[in-house]
């Protein structure tokens, strides 16, 4: 499980000025330069409004400080998007964007934990301490930065609910060809009724968590409401990273203790589904959005 290639996301185009898309944008998608996130921090966690990092206009530059937490793929990225609040003047207080080049004074890598998954991309806290940054790295408007922020979580969301779906499927493949292939007193394992419930359930989940997450990206190409798409894209992400763990677990007691070696396909997704759960916003913040939403559009002004 992983990213096979960055990716420049749709608002991008939209919010970034000329000289952004050609020295930032369009590199991600040659390959040319790799970025990572820096928005999470260890008090708000999963409630960006909360955030503490903060931006400080001096002339035409800013001034950014805080400590950023798991910032994904740091150590092979060589720009971040850097997710603060205006301090001072008319917009204080207000979320705003900036490309901060990863080579700027200022930024110290506090400490790299391992984590439970065998991602070449690390998660490393970073602490950004008077980094100066041109005004023309500011991502749109002082006050433009959660609207864009919404629309990667919006993204990021789906492409979650997307590998989840692809090692669900991988994981029933893998444990089918094992239950066939075992024998246990002359028979397939495959013959026993609770193996087939495992398998059964599996595969009804998966055809579900697929038809949400088609659907959610459909409805984004469709340039349906921004509102209703964030509570749809917060359900395929909550349903589908719920059902993966779920594969995952059945995946493992099928394979037995050859489940739980370290060399066993279900061992490792196991381990590296279960952060699906947490990062982009955690199931329980996802149930929050969408109920959320039920109560200020109602069902069908979510689910259309």
């Amino acid at each position: 499980l992983g990213w096979c290639f960055g990716e420049a996301q749709g608002w991008m185009f939209q919010a970034c000025s000329p000289r952004q898309i050609e020295n930032y944008v369009l590199p991600i998608l040659e390959g040319r330069r790799h970025e990572c996130y820096a928005i999470t921090e260890a008090g708000p966690g999963s409630d960006v409004e909360a955030i503490e990092a903060t931006a400080r206009r001096e002339g035409n530059e800013y001034v950014l400080d805080g400590e950023k937490w798991f910032l994904t793929g740091f150590n092979l990225a060589d720009f971040c998007f850097f997710q603060a609040k205006i301090a001072g003047g008319s917009n204080d207080g207000a979320h705003a964007l900036f490309f901060v080049d990863l080579d700027t004074p200022g930024i110290e890598v506090i400490e790299n934990p391992p984590f439970s998954h065998n991602f070449e991309a690390h998660h490393p806290t970073v602490r950004f301490r008077n980094v100066r940054v041109s005004d023309e790295n500011r991502i749109g408007a002082e006050g433009d930065g959660m609207s864009f922020t919404h629309a990667w979580f919006r993204h990021e969301r789906l492409m979650i609910a997307a590998r989840c779906c692809g090692a669900a499927e991988r994981l029933i493949e893998e444990a089918t060809k094992f239950v066939q292939s075992r024998r246990i007193g002359g028979e397939a394992l495959s013959e026993k009724q609770l193996v087939q419930m495992m398998l059964a359930e599996s595969a009804t989940e998966l055809w579900a968590a697929r038809l949400m997450t088609y659907e959610a990206a459909a409805a984004q190409d469709r340039g349906d409401d921004l509102k209703a798409l964030h509570a749809r894209c917060s359900m395929a992400k909550l349903f589908a990273s719920e059902m993966a763990g779920r594969v995952a677990d059945r995946a493992v007691q099928l394979f037995g203790g050859r489940g739980y070696r370290r060399d066993n396909v279900a061992e490792r997704f196991y381990r590296e589904l279960r952060v699906d759960r947490i990062w982009e916003g955690t199931s329980e913040v996802q149930k929050l959005i969408i109920a959320r939403g039920i109560l200020k559009r109602g069902l069908r002004g979510n689910l259309g």
